[in-house]
């Protein structure tokens, strides 16, 4: 995926997440995003059945759940396959290299006009009906679904559409991601807006249940630790936005350090993992503290975990999976996280482990 994808979102107002191309991690998703976005791919490529198979569920299950709901280019033919429409893999003008609606290998500028439907979200956004896009495609939808078509190119070919759904469903084909016009713009804006308005309507209206984390912690007969200061010019925890980023932790244990050593000498795989523990619980009681509350938590993004061993030492994903396990027993529901495992010559006081942590939170800072 490029990168301007992601640093589109980001520019609107959003925190861009990629999931893993697990149908099993499909739930977990829906119940973390605010919004999906299926993104193209390279023009007149076939896209691998894995990725295939996983979006498809994954539309399924947003539109279900009125997850707000936006394709590009490909992402736009496969969510309007799925309301009904068909894929077109051989258009009109397209059997050479070069034609109106893949003119360069890189969507990087204007290439033809659209109409835009009167009574659609994009003509008003827009303010107009005539509108200008880049392009880069062979494949094209066709027929008719659950959804209004929006705009059209000269020759025909559908470049939006509106899905019928009862959540907010909108399909492009050319790549507003790279934020060419002021309606590119306005798209990835209204998307964005869409998706937090989404987040806060279901803040409200699903409370979560079940016991809470410290109530989970007890039934495993832990105790959150006390936040302990930074040794050095750093702080513990810092909030951007939705993300809170905890600096790296090392186990503590009432003040002191659990242990110390190296993986592959003097600490055995079971005690490390005890270490990846404790350190996740120093990271959280820092996440607590910095998001106003773990009631706060929506999900998380990223657990980093550093082991110190020797060289020839090569479980350290078995290690940090005491880190992860933890996470999953106490925010069942927002567990799911991207990671990183490292080997280390040494760590910090001498640890065998160090544990870092981002998550996604709600509220007003």
């Amino acid at each position: 995926m490029r990168t301007n994808y992601a640093e589109a979102v980001s520019e609107a107002g959003g925190v861009p997440l990629l999931p893993s191309l697990e149908t099993e991690l499909i739930d977990d998703v829906v119940a973390l995003a605010d919004g999906l976005l299926i993104t193209g791919s390279a023009p007149g490529a076939e896209v691998s059945s894995q990725r295939v198979e996983f979006e498809r569920r994954l539309v399924e299950k947003a539109i279900a759940a009125k997850v707000p709901l936006m394709g590009i280019c490909h992402g736009m033919q496969l969510i309007g396959e799925h309301l009904g429409g068909q894929l077109a893999k051989d258009l009109p003008g397209l059997k050479g290299e070069a034609g109106v609606h893949i003119p360069d290998a890189i969507a990087d500028r204007l290439a033809h006009d659209i109409t835009l439907e009167t009574g659609s979200v994009l003509a008003e956004w827009h303010g107009a009906s005539i509108a200008t896009v880049n392009s880069l495609h062979r494949h094209a939808l066709i027929g008719h679904g659950r959804y209004r078509v929006a705009a059209r190119a000269p020759d025909g070919v559908i470049e939006a559409f509106e899905g019928l759904t009862d959540g907010f469903c909108l399909g492009v084909q050319w790549h507003p991601e790279y934020r060419l016009t002021s309606l590119d713009c306005r798209i990835l804006n209204e998307f964005v807006a869409r998706c937090a308005e989404f987040r806060r309507s279901r803040a409200t209206s699903t409370p979560r249940s079940g016991p809470s984390v410290a109530e989970k912690l007890e039934e495993l007969g832990l105790k959150l630790p006390q936040v302990s200061a930074p040794p050095g010019s750093f702080v513990g925890g810092i909030r951007t936005g939705d993300m809170v980023t905890v600096s790296g932790q090392v186990p503590l244990k009432d003040g002191k350090v659990l242990r110390t050593g190296h993986l592959g000498i003097d600490v055995t795989i079971e005690e490390g993992r005890d270490c990846a523990r404790w350190a996740l619980m120093n990271a959280l009681a820092h996440l607590e503290q910095v998001a106003g509350g773990f009631h706060r938590v929506r999900g998380f993004v990223r657990l980093a975990g550093y082991v110190a061993a020797t060289p020839t030492f090569t479980q350290h994903g078995l290690v940090v999976d005491g880190a992860s396990e933890l996470l999953k027993a106490l925010f069942p529901q927002q567990w799911p996280h991207a990671r990183v495992a490292l080997g280390v010559a040494s760590l910090p006081r001498g640890v065998p482990v160090e544990i870092e942590l981002s998550a996604l939170v709600d509220g007003e800072r």
